[in-house]
């Protein structure tokens, strides 16, 4: 999840920023997240984690035994920590190291090995041997699509972390229909948020189908406050086929 202690209400996938290319914008997240990952955790977040995790487990049969749970833009890992509890083994990742070492100190200071929960810092690419060839049952990503400029490479990066039958879960908001071509983020987090109005179902649904997902499902699940405007997240998932 990508917790925002300073820019706390984001989301997007209908326009991005002008001039800026994935790489420009891959950069000045990484900026931020380095630069917040020290904030003061607010309940505002701790909440929404909460939420995106009890979604995610309403939508995925998680089995504490077996489970190995990739958590994609985890941040500093509110999310991880709600679905930890569920799975075998949580592997975070993000592109920022201060919010990968603040991870990993929550992990320690709970006791939990880095076999149970750990986080790594890498801007993946899906080629064979990074994670240590690792493979996923689950991956998710909470509230964190909006950041990424291209939602349909990060996607196929993600399908090929999957195990065969393996499912990626992703929460973020959707587009409001009522707002036309209002933004729901302030301009001045442009730099570090690509898509500014909400996502749509076809723009989700494009992307995993074109990362060779199936099943794909996108689920309205709980209503947002965003600017002072409603907004509503969603789940979406889609399956890797198993052969």
């Amino acid at each position: 999840m990508a917790e925002h202690p300073t820019h706390s209400d984001h989301a997007g996938h209908a326009s991005a920023v002008p001039g800026a290319g994935v790489d420009e914008i891959a950069e000045a997240n990484k900026a931020h997240f380095d630069a917040t990952a020290k904030s003061e955790i607010s309940p505002k977040w701790i909440e929404m984690a909460q939420r995106c995790g009890a979604a995610i487990r309403a939508n995925y049969a998680f089995d504490e035994d077996t489970t190995v749970l990739m958590d994609f833009a985890c941040n500093i890992g509110l999310t991880s920590r709600e679905l930890a509890p569920y799975t075998k083994t949580v592997v975070g990742v993000d592109i920022s190291q201060g919010a990968v070492d603040a991870f990993n100190e929550a992990a320690e200071n709970q006791g939990l090995a880095p076999d149970e929960m750990r986080a790594v810092c890498a801007e993946l690419k899906g080629a064979d041997g990074e994670l240590d060839g690792l493979k996923f049952d689950v991956i998710t990503c909470a509230l964190s699509y909006h950041h990424f400029a291209d939602i349909a490479g990060i996607t196929r990066t993600l399908a090929f972390f999957l195990k065969p039958g393996g499912a990626l879960l992703v929460v973020d908001i959707v587009k409001p229909a009522s707002h036309g071509d209002a933004p729901l983020f302030d301009e001045k987090y442009s730099h570090v948020v690509p898509h500014t109005h909400g996502m749509t179902k076809d723009g989700v649904q494009a992307a995993f189908e074109g990362a060779g997902l199936n099943e794909f499902a996108f689920k309205p699940i709980t209503p947002i406050s965003m600017h002072g405007m409603d907004a509503v997240m969603f789940i979406a998932k889609g399956v890797k086929p198993s052969a």
